[in-house]
């Protein structure tokens, strides 16, 4: 990650971001805290509306942010509970309905035979026909693959299966148009960022709200929600890109390069402690587990990297103010001189709040149920962690001048 703080070191308005992190069907969490925040109901904006001006997301959190960005005419509350309505009527699956409105699996009995798909008989014999040649095509495309390869026999069965081959994700392509307003988003006066991950490169891609247009902006969020190996990569111009989440998860520097100096990240992967083991793990459980305990660690030294740099710049203060340093704020200056020196850099303290589903989740693939039960549970979660924030047990980074502002 780069360095923190680009931006003016004076206090303006407008400086609040949101940071929603990737996590598949948690997604629905960010939107109960989000309804908590805006509001003016949880404690860590002293009960008064959340005013965010700054909004970068990544995978699911890309989607989320930008359908509040794009809900122009309305308050941000409005905006909150209009996401909220789309999570449980068009993304999650209901009784009486056919599927989620994010993915299907091809070849799916159940979309030729299940009443509640065949309603509409031309839908299914048009999946049908999709996954007839679909899975052809996959099957003679391997199977040449594996003939024509020269690679050890072991190393071409393992290219033999690919999971993403059998995920259809149009449902949630066709959802895109119809809930994300390009133009909206292009001439709204909310800063969005939201990230991508260059499959070739492997680098972070940030798309603004200048990109909306054209269907740029459709192609960007589907992009940050292509997760390797499960949806497939998205093509934009002449690169490939996957899910954010891959390179940046938790886009703290993207919101604070557009200058944001409080920031409120809602973190959808429940703590690794809330996640239960189960008796006899399998390899996708383990993986999950590894995935998530990676993307916890990296979100912890983001923030202590904000920590240290707010730490030297108040120690700075002190030396600035003829102030006599105590071992421990000498460190500070000391730990801070490389970066002050860096060309252009220009660095501020910043505020951080963390939101994190605090409770069992579910098991490890949790973040692929879309279900109307598991989508409700993940936004009450979501009310219940804004309503009862807790600074101190959040771990939240509080800079100095917002420290006579009391948070519970």
């Amino acid at each position: 990650m780069g360095h923190f703080g680009s931006g003016l070191m004076n206090r303006q308005p407008n400086e609040t971001a949101l940071v929603l992190s990737g996590g598949g069907a948690y997604g629905a969490f960010a939107v109960g805290v989000m309804k908590v925040l805006f509001a003016g109901r949880s404690p860590s904006t002293g009960y008064g509306p959340l005013e965010a001006n700054i909004f970068t997301g990544t995978s699911v959190g890309a989607f989320n942010a930008a359908a509040i960005v794009g809900s122009q005419g309305t308050s941000l509350l409005d905006n909150a509970m209009r996401l909220e309505s789309i999570w449980l009527d068009r993304i999650a699956e209901r009784a009486g309905q056919c599927g989620n409105g994010v993915f299907r699996f091809i070849g799916d009995p159940l979309d030729y035979f299940d009443p509640n798909c065949v309603r509409t008989p031309a839908r299914a014999v048009n999946n049908f026909l999709n996954d007839g040649y679909t899975i052809s095509s996959y099957i003679l495309g391997r199977t040449a693959n594996f003939l024509a390869s020269r690679l050890p026999v072991r190393e071409r069965l393992l290219g033999l299966f690919d999971l993403g081959s059998f995920v259809d994700s149009r449902p949630f392509h066709d959802l895109l148009p119809e809930v994300i307003n390009e133009p909206d988003i292009f001439g709204s006066a909310q800063r969005l960022s939201i990230i991508a991950t260059n499959w070739l490169t492997g680098t972070a891609a940030h798309f603004c709200n200048a990109d909306f247009q054209q269907g740029l902006g459709i192609q960007a969020i589907m992009a940050s929600t292509a997760i390797p190996g499960v949806f497939q990569p998205v093509r934009i111009g002449r690169d490939i890109y996957v899910d954010g989440g891959v390179v940046e998860n938790t886009p703290l520097q993207p919101a604070i390069n557009l200058g944001a100096t409080e920031l409120h990240i809602i973190y959808l992967d429940p703590k690794p402690q809330y996640v239960p083991l189960l008796g006899s793990p399998n390899t996708a459980d383990t993986l999950m587990r590894v995935y998530h305990l990676m993307l916890a660690t990296k979100l912890k030294e983001d923030i202590e990297t904000a920590r240290w740099i707010n730490s030297g710049l108040e120690a700075l203060t002190s030396m600035r103010n003829a102030e006599t340093l105590s071992a421990i704020q000498l460190r500070d200056v000391i730990r801070i001189a490389g970066k002050i020196l860096e060309p252009e850099a220009m660095y501020k303290p910043v505020t951080i709040h963390r939101y994190f589903p605090d409770s069992d989740a579910g098991d490890q693939l949790g973040s692929l149920d879309f279900t109307e039960d598991a989508i409700a549970r993940m936004i009450a979660e979501g009310e219940r962690a804004a309503l009862l924030h807790n600074c101190e047990a959040s771990n939240c980074l509080i800079a100095a001048a917002d420290r006579q502002v009391s948070y519970a």
